[in-house]
């Protein structure tokens, strides 16, 4: 194959394999030949007579796992098995790329119309083995096969003016027109958020929440003016519902327990200290149930009044001493002068 020279000549310096003067020269060849040598044992410049895409070059470019090819070439974009049509680059120097599940599944007598996908029964999509290969069906809803890649164009409702997509009504309760002058229906975004949280949107009725200066109660229905409320910038926010979602983050964070769990561990403990048996009464700061564990492993061992939790935390969790403690107590007992 001839080369053009773009590199300066040298006086009486000329390739040992081509002839041609380059400068400079590693072991009495020009670079384009050093480098042929170095790669493949010889300097001249030969073209590998391809052969067309075939069974046994799929099976060579893949490993055996149980009963799946596992295609280990070239992948796309989206990870799937592909490789180049190696006759037309050839030929007419163009790079038609092949996904290697439809070769697979149409070499082995399938048929595929435009629109149809090969997927994988194993659930590996590297495998290429012709028995787990099979045409999907398109998920409902979905533009037929016949018509894909048609645009009709949008076509225009009569109500359109008076109505969203899905049929509600344009009111100032419903309708919030964005930064892009873009109209958007509060009543399908309410919708939307269910469906994302698991629900049922047909049985959730959407009403526009009232502005936080005309509302006396929380959305948990707590009274403003009994339990308090402080302003965050954007609206009023209930000091009652703030303090149940900082226990239940403060259970979740620090012992990993829900408050269902907490108050079943109340529960079972018929709302009493596990050491000293005093029933937990939260307006007092000495009997608030406290959340008693191992700090060696985090497990949670029981639920405790705030002065046995304070004990067992001061004395460090240590059996010895509170043997130790038990026994100086019992030596240093002053004896009852009372009368029988």
């Amino acid at each position: 194959m001839e080369r053009t020279n773009y590199i300066p000549a040298g006086e009486d310096k000329n390739c040992s394999a081509c002839g041609k003067a380059y400068k400079p020269l590693r072991r009495g060849m020009c670079q384009p030949c050093y480098r042929r040598d170095a790669r493949y044992g010889a300097p001249e410049y030969r073209q590998l007579d391809l052969d067309d895409i075939t069974y046994d070059f799929v099976v060579q470019n893949c490993t055996r796992s149980g009963e799946c090819l596992i295609w280990t070439g070239a992948l796309g974009k989206e990870g799937f098995p592909q490789t180049a049509d190696r006759k037309l680059w050839r030929e007419d120097g163009k790079q038609r790329q092949i996904r290697i599940h439809r070769w697979m599944y149409e070499s082995q007598g399938g048929e595929l119309r435009k629109g149809q996908q090969v997927r994988q029964t194993c659930g590996n999509k590297l495998c290429v083995f012709p028995g787990h290969l099979e045409v999907s069906t398109p998920r409902p809803g979905r533009t037929p096969l016949g018509e894909a890649g048609k645009y009709k164009g949008r076509k225009k409702r009569d109500d359109d003016g008076e109505r969203c997509a899905n049929g509600h009504e344009w009111t100032e309760d419903t309708l919030y027109v964005d930064r892009r002058n873009r109209r958007v229906c509060r009543a399908c975004q309410a919708a939307s958020h269910v469906r994302s949280k698991g629900g049922d949107a047909s049985t959730h009725e959407w009403n526009r929440r009232k502005s936080w200066e005309g509302t006396s109660q929380c959305a948990n229905g707590h009274l403003f003016e009994e339990h308090g409320w402080y302003f965050n910038g954007e609206a009023r926010v209930c000091r009652k519902c703030f303090a149940e979602k900082e226990r239940a983050r403060w259970l979740r964070v620090n012992y990993r327990l829900t408050l269902e769990d907490f108050e079943k561990m109340l529960t079972d403990q018929n709302f009493t200290c596990s050491i000293c048996y005093v029933v937990f009464d939260p307006s007092k700061s000495g009997l608030v149930p406290c959340v008693d564990h191992d700090h060696a492993n985090g497990r949670v061992r029981g639920i405790l009044c705030r002065s046995c939790n304070l004990g067992l935390g001061h004395f460090k969790d240590n059996i010895g001493r509170l043997d130790a403690a038990i026994l100086y107590l019992e030596v240093h007992q002053v004896p009852s002068t009372d009368p029988d």
